[in-house]
């Protein structure tokens, strides 16, 4: 869309500030100059009626929200045919900017951000919304200091039913429990402050990972990496990455923490109730426990999504599949009576009860488990449920099917470990991950198309949780007919990832341009490459004629490998794309800087030749009045009047001229300060000149060694 030809309310749309899953940010104008940054949500999302709805809401609340250290609201329109917000422009970097181009922040600079984030948060908070996207990008470094944008509007867009199925946030910013899509609380935001202040001081992420496979990992279940951060911030760091969200600090104990220093209350619980906290697939409506009465076999009863009775009395609702799942038909309700491996005959073992179902078959549980997958992981994801499941299963039941390390480690990837306990007490089971049907052909319906990865789509986090190495690995020991192509997969996501990641290195250690390029090879792209290599096709460069440069410079690499090593460098070119078009706007602004000042060069040095043009023919008037002035006066003391006339007429007309070449030498070109500066200025343009040529030279070495690493 040509953003010039387009008004959205007041505001003329100037241009493109970036795209994303939910719609197009444009620099937008008023009429007496104002500027805003508005956001047009995509026409997709404006066809949803429960949208605009909860869009609306999302508005009104979000504008309650007190506007210090945050990019304020200042109109929208959800009921426009496209809905629409506009906020404070805020002219600067972001925080990912200017730490890659300037470095890590520290001493009084890293402190003022951290207090001036952790303000924000408590505002957003205050008015009973979550941001969930926390990250250094939506961090704007404005002249008055440090802004958080982007809060509200994804949240609106993410709670309706179309997005219901997807992981919002930035992998590497969120926290364990939304990358499970557990019940989300404030908690999440400040997990996600305390990746932003690791990369502020350090200038690396929390949870670094060649890939972003490896960093979910790391984010389950490893440890960050804070080894670099100051003390004087380190404690509350690392309170806030915490792995349980009860154990974190809210913002307000944070802020006062960073303010007065007072220790840190840890398992006070998020600011936000859990009746105002969003939930997300994988978030049921009560915790699951082994509480409930109902009858193997019989079906449950519906509970209203509303009821906050106690678990010791209340029956949840059976949660049905994760929408926009394409996962296999499950098992009728009889077959969790059926025996399957494992099993103990009935009236042989206490039950357990799960999702209003009582059960005395390990078997069985895990059938409904997979059926009913966010009862599920809210069973794995709490210690205690975790502690009673494992009891029922190697003491009650007596079973020896299942690993018994499952219940005796803390569990970090919730998801995982549903689905090992369900494929290790069901390998006839079809393989099923989160609701989704992770056979081969039900996996080639889910990553049959690209582009909800590229634009960042909700969907897009959900695919990366499920193209893991480890999650194919569980899925092939359900045993099934594709039990060996699974594992194959498998193997391949892992060695295209390798490649993928290779490749990157082998760039960025011989690309002067690239040295501090992050990874971005995603794992969900590389498993879409392999299940349908015909989707391997180089980027649409958008009309850009540098990036259609850089891309067919890397892209012979592709051409020239296959396989796994094919999909994985495919990946990493996708994954640079952003780089692709930094390194080309840089190219032309610095071409169009150095055509710029070779002109303004010449330009100044005409006006200095001129200048000094005019000081020599002032120079010859004032010799030549003088010489006629002195001839005209010696003159006069003779009998030669006429040589005497001559004498002061020309130096009369000397005199003259001297004034008109004054005056134009100043009308022309200002006083004798601004020509020295214009002198000087003219002076160090020869030096300029060559930095930006020096500066082009590197960038189109750069290209030329891409095209001899790539084979082009």
């Amino acid at each position: 869309m040509d953003g010039t030809a387009r008004t959205v309310g007041e505001y003329r749309l100037v241009r493109s500030l970036g795209r994303g899953g939910f719609g197009e940010v444009f620099l937008g104008e008023t009429a007496d100059g104002a500027r805003a940054a508005v956001k047009l949500l995509h026409t997709a999302w404006a066809e949803d009626a429960d949208m605009r709805r909860r869009f609306a809401a999302e508005v009104e609340q979000a504008r309650r929200v007190s506007g210090f250290c945050i990019a304020g609201i200042l109109d929208a329109d959800p009921e426009a045919d496209q809905p629409w917000i506009a906020t404070e422009y805020i002219d600067g970097p972001t925080l990912q900017q200017s730490v890659a181009e300037e470095g890590p922040r520290a001493g009084d600079e890293l402190q003022r951000l951290a207090v001036s984030t952790a303000t924000a948060l408590a505002a957003i908070h205050a008015a009973g919304v979550v941001h969930r996207d926390l990250k250094p990008d939506n961090i704007m470094l404005a002249q008055d200091g440090p802004r958080v944008i982007d809060f509200g509007i994804a949240r609106a867009v993410e709670s309706t039913s179309v997005t219901a199925s997807g992981v919002v946030g930035t992998i590497g910013y969120m926290a364990p429990e939304q990358l499970e899509g557990l019940r989300l609380t404030s908690a999440v935001d400040l997990f996600s402050w305390g990746s932003v202040m690791v990369y502020a001081a350090t200038g690396h992420e929390a949870f670094p990972g060649p890939t972003q496979a490896s960093r979910v990992a790391r984010v389950l279940s490893g440890e960050p990496e804070t080894a670099d951060v100051p003390a004087s911030l380190a404690t509350a760091v690392r309170a806030c990455l915490g792995k349980d969200p009860r154990r974190r600090p809210d913002a307000p104990t944070l802020l006062d923490h960073l303010v007065t220093g007072r220790p840190i209350a840890t398992g006070a619980g998020p600011a936000i109730t859990d009746a105002e906290a969003t939930r997300v697939e994988g978030a049921p409506s009560t915790p699951a426990t082994r509480a409930y009465t109902r009858l193997e076999g019989a079906p449950p009863a519906a509970t209203p999504a509303s009821s906050a009775t106690p678990a010791s009395s209340a029956t949840p609702p059976a949660a049905p599949p994760a929408s926009g799942g394409q996962a296999s038909a499950p098992p009728a309700r009889g077959a969790y009576a059926g025996a399957g491996p494992g099993s103990a005959p009935t009236g042989e073992a206490p039950p357990y009860h799960f999702a209003g179902v009582r059960f005395t078959r390990v078997g069985a549980l895990a059938a409904a488990m997979q059926e009913h997958w966010r009862a599920a992981v809210a069973v794995f994801g709490d210690a205690a449920e975790m502690a009673a499941l494992g009891s029922w299963v190697m003491d009650d039941v007596g079973d020896t099917t299942i690993d018994r390390s499952l219940f005796r480690r803390q569990v970090r990837d919730v998801n995982l470990a549903v689905a090992s306990f369900v494929a290790q007490a069901r390998p006839d089971l079809p393989p099923v991950f989160r609701g989704h049907d992770a056979s081969v052909p039900g996996l080639r319906k889910l990553f049959h198309d690209p582009r909800p990865l590229l634009t960042g789509a909700p969907m897009a986090n959900e695919l990366v949780l499920l193209a893991r190495p480890a999650v194919l690995r569980v899925m092939a020991s359900h045993g099934t007919g594709d039990a060996a192509e699974l594992r194959s997969l498998a193997e391949d996501l892992d060695a295209a990832e390798r490649a993928g990641t290779a490749f990157h290195q082998e760039l960025t250690q011989n690309l002067v341009g690239w040295r501090d390029v992050p990874a971005r090879v995603d794992p969900a792209l590389v498993l879409t490459f392999l299940l349908d290599p015909a989707l391997v096709a180089a980027p649409d460069p958008g009309g850009r004629p540098g990036v259609a440069e850089w891309i067919a410079a890397l892209w012979p690499r592709v051409d020239g490998a296959a396989g796994a090593e094919r999909a994985g460098y495919a990946a990493t070119i996708y994954g640079v794309l952003p780089t692709l078009t930094d390194l080309a706007r840089q190219r032309a602004e610095w071409s169009e800087r150095e055509q710029r000042t070779r002109g303004e060069y010449a330009h100044l040095e005409r006006v200095v030749r001129t200048q000094r043009s005019y000081g020599t023919a002032k120079v010859c008037c004032l010799w030549t009045g003088g010489a006629s002035f002195g001839i005209g006066t010696l003159a006069g003391g003779t009998d030669m009047p006429l040589l005497f006339a001559l004498g002061w007429i020309s130096a009369l007309l000397c005199a003259l001229v001297f004034v008109i070449l004054l005056s134009m030498d100043h009308g022309a070109h200002g006083d004798s300060i601004a020509r020295g500066r214009r002198v000087r200025h003219m002076e160090g343009l020869p030096r300029l000149l060559p930095e930006l040529r020096g500066g082009l030279q590197r960038m189109d070495a750069d290209l030329d060694r891409a095209r001899r690493i790539s084979g082009g």
